[in-house]
């Protein structure tokens, strides 16, 4: 089983996306509402706001919404 990839977006599902071709850090986890994210190349940490979850690992409907945690405790 592969790694979902992930279209990262900051306030909703229609939203701009910050980060394309986020690979989940877990095969076989899915996100929980609040998890902390930590984005490669500089992008800070993210908290996990909402999810969805298209029919492949690879889809383009694989979106993670989340919201700004660079100010709040880990």
């Amino acid at each position: 089983m592969g790694r979902v990839v992930w279209s990262v977006r900051e306030g909703g599902f229609d939203a701009p996306e910050i980060l394309g071709g986020y690979r989940s850090a877990n095969p076989v986890h899915e996100p929980r509402l609040g998890e902390v994210l930590h984005l490669p190349d500089g992008l800070g940490r993210w908290r996990v706001v909402d999810w969805s979850l298209a029919d492949r690992i690879d889809a383009a409907g694989n979106v993670l919404v989340v919201e700004s945690a660079a100010n709040q405790a880990a």
